[in-house]
């Protein structure tokens, strides 16, 4: 039986070992793919924690200053206004009587030029065409002699801080 006739079977067996040697290489090859893709994945992952962290960080300071800053703010018009409430207790002490009305007039004044120096304005009303974004109409009137429209009383003055309304200006509108 020295001339055994191959089978099939026989001449597949180096095609497996081709097959296997070729599938191997491809799983070597996935392997190390699958590595840098690891890799790759612990870095990206690196990186946004670090991120994460540094707006963690970049949050926690601009409140702070923001605190800050507010508080700041608050100091410094407080420091404005001493003056004025310095001079109302000595108003409270004086003694009744013309004197006393002009020194509290100066007072009031002083104290609206603290206010003016810091931005506040006060809102134009009696005579104005009424306009809702800066006077609240409380009453209507029927007025001769006057514009529909126009503001003929002012209960409350209204003020801005630039262009910010703060508190609009409480009016009488006539019809």
């Amino acid at each position: 039986m020295e001339n055994e006739i191959k089978t099939p079977v026989d001449t597949e067996q180096p095609e497996t070992e081709v097959q296997t040697a070729e599938e191997n290489t491809a799983a070597e090859t996935a392997h190390t793919e699958l590595d840098e893709l690891k890799a790759q994945l612990a870095q990206e992952q690196d990186q946004y924690q670090r991120v994460v962290a540094e707006y963690a960080n970049y949050k926690r300071r601009t409140d702070q200053e923001k605190e800050q800053l507010g508080s700041f703010v608050k100091g410094e018009v407080l420091k404005t206004l001493l003056p004025s409430i310095d001079n109302l207790e000595r108003a409270i002490a004086a003694p009744d009587g013309e004197e006393y009305r002009k020194g509290v007039n100066m007072v009031i004044a002083q104290f609206e030029e603290s206010l003016k120096a810091m931005g506040l304005e006060e809102i134009p009303a009696l005579g104005e065409t009424f306009d809702p974004e800066i006077h609240h109409a409380v009453m209507r009137e029927d007025a001769d002699g006057v514009e529909p429209e126009t503001v003929t009383e002012v209960f409350q003055k209204g003020y801005r801080l630039g262009k910010r309304v703060l508190r609009p200006a409480m009016v009488k509108v006539a019809n």
